[in-house]
C-alpha cells in the first residue's frame, strides 16, 4: 500500500555488461566500479521485496534451483540500480533529510501513530534506518527517472484515438453496473432507525450524515461513497446486496453489517456498456506516455549501463544457469517481482490493509 507514496515500479530489463569473478571480497555478490554489493545488501532486498509484494510474490523456496536463478535476478537488480545511483551523482541529484523525514511522518499517520509504526516495523523485521534508506533511494530513484524521461514522447489525441479502435474490445473499456451510493453508519439499530424515520420525513440525508455518521471518511462529504460497481464492490456482502435492491433516490432499511448500521441511498444507477473514446481518452493517453517514459528510460539504462566494469561472484552471476536437482523441474517458474532493475523497494509497515 504505503509504496505508494513513493513512486511506481518499473520493471527494466538491462543487459549484463561484464561478468566474472575475480577479486571479489568473500562478503561481495557483485560490484560495480569498485562499489561492492553485498550478500546482506542481497537479503535486504529480498526481505523487502517480500514485504512488499507479500504472497502475491509467488516467491520460491531457499534451497531450490528456481530460488538461486531469483537471488541471480535480484543481484542483477542490485547491481543495475547501483548504476542509476552513480549517474544521480553525475547529475547533481539528491534527496534531503527533510525529504525522507518527511516520507516518515506521512508513514506514521498512516499506520496510526508512533506505538503502531514502531509495531509494524517490527513485524516487517525492518530498521528504521534501513526504511530510511529505502525511502531516500525511492525518491531518488524518481528524480533521475523524471530527469530522463521529460523529453519523452508526448501522445496525441489521433494516437490515442488509434489505440481505442485497435482495443476497443479489451476488457479496460468495459464499464460494469455502477451505482452512486451514500451511507450513514451508526453503532446501533436504533440509532439507524430514527435517522431513517427522520428521512422519511424529509429531513436533508447530508445533514444527518454529517451529525450521525461514524464513517469519519466519508461523513463530512455528506456520506458519499461515490461510483461503485453493483457487483463485487468490496463492500460487505450484506451492504451490497441491500445496495444493489435499491434503485434511484432510494433509501434502505437498516443494515447491519461487522461495521455497525447503515442507512443507504443509491443517488444514480448507470448501466453496464462500454466506454466511449471520450470516456476513456485520459486513461489512454496516460498509459502510452507512461509506455513512451519507460521505454525511454530503457534506452538510457541500457546505453549508460556498457559504460560500466561490473564484475558478479560466480554464485550470483545471472549469465550462470542454474541446474535443476534430480527429478525437479526446470527453473523459471516463479513469479516473484524480479529481473533487470525496478526502481528500489521502499517498503514501509502498513499492518491490516
Amino acid at each position: 500500500m504505503l509504496k505508494k507514496l513513493f513512486f511506481v515500479a518499473v520493471i527494466l530489463s538491462a543487459a549484463v555488461v561484464w561478468a566474472g569473478c575475480g577479486g571479489l571480497p568473500k562478503s561481495a555478490v557483485a560490484e560495480v566500479n569498485g562499489k561492492v554489493i553485498t550478500k546482506e545488501d542481497l537479503d535486504n532486498k529480498i526481505e523487502d521485496l517480500k514485504a512488499q509484494y507479500g504472497s502475491q510474490g509467488g516467491f520460491p523456496q531457499p534451497g531450490t534451483a528456481e530460488y538461486s536463478q531469483f537471488e541471480k535476478q535480484v543481484v542483477d537488480e542490485l547491481v543495475t540500480e547501483q548504476v542509476i545511483w552513480f549517474e544521480a551523482d553525475k547529475m547533481g541529484l539528491t534527496v534531503s533529510e527533510d525529504d525522507v523525514n518527511k516520507q516518515v511522518d506521512q508513514i506514521k499517520q498512516s499506520t496510526g501513530g508512533e506505538q503502531q509504526f514502531q509495531q509494524a516495523l517490527a513485524q516487517q523485521n525492518m530498521s528504521l534506518d534501513r526504511l530510511k534508506d529505502n525511502i531516500r533511494k525511492g525518491l531518488l530513484y524518481q528524480k533521475v527517472f523524471n530527469q530522463i524521461t521529460k523529453n519523452a514522447p508526448q501522445v496525441t489525441d489521433a494516437q490515442a484515438q488509434a489505440y481505442y479502435n485497435q482495443n476497443q474490445s479489451d476488457p479496460q473499456f468495459q464499464k460494469p453496473e455502477t451505482r452512486h451510493v451514500r451511507h450513514i453508519l451508526v453503532a446501533d439499530q436504533a440509532t439507524a432507525q430514527k435517522i431513517k424515520a427522520q428521512l422519511a420525513a424529509g429531513a436533508d440525508f447530508t445533514a444527518l450524515a454529517k451529525q450521525y455518521s461514524t464513517d469519519t471518511s466519508t461523513k463530512d462529504k455528506g456520506g458519499d461513497l461515490g461510483d461503485v460497481p453493483s457487483q463485487n464492490s468490496g463492500f460487505d456482502p450484506a451492504f451490497e446486496q441491500a445496495m444493489d435492491k435499491l434503485g434511484p433516490g432510494q433509501i434502505s432499511d437498516p443494515v447491519h453489517t461487522q461495521y455497525g448500521w447503515h442507512i443507504i441511498q443509491v443517488l444514480s444507477v448507470e448501466p453496464a456498456g462500454k466506454e466511449t473514446f471520450a470516456q476513456a481518452k485520459d486513461q489512454i493517453k496516460s498509459q502510452l506516455t507512461q509506455n513512451n517514459q519507460q521505454q525511454a528510460f530503457l534506452n538510457w539504462l541500457d546505453k549508460v549501463k556498457k559504460n560500466y566494469s561490473i564484475t558478479y561472484a560466480d554464485q550470483y552471476n545471472p549469465t550462470i544457469s542454474t541446474p535443476a536437482a534430480p527429478g525437479t523441474a526446470p527453473a523459471g517458474g516463479a513469479t516473484a517481482p524480479a529481473g533487470g532493475a525496478p526502481a528500489p523497494a521502499a517498503t514501509a509497515p502498513a499492518p491490516g490493509h
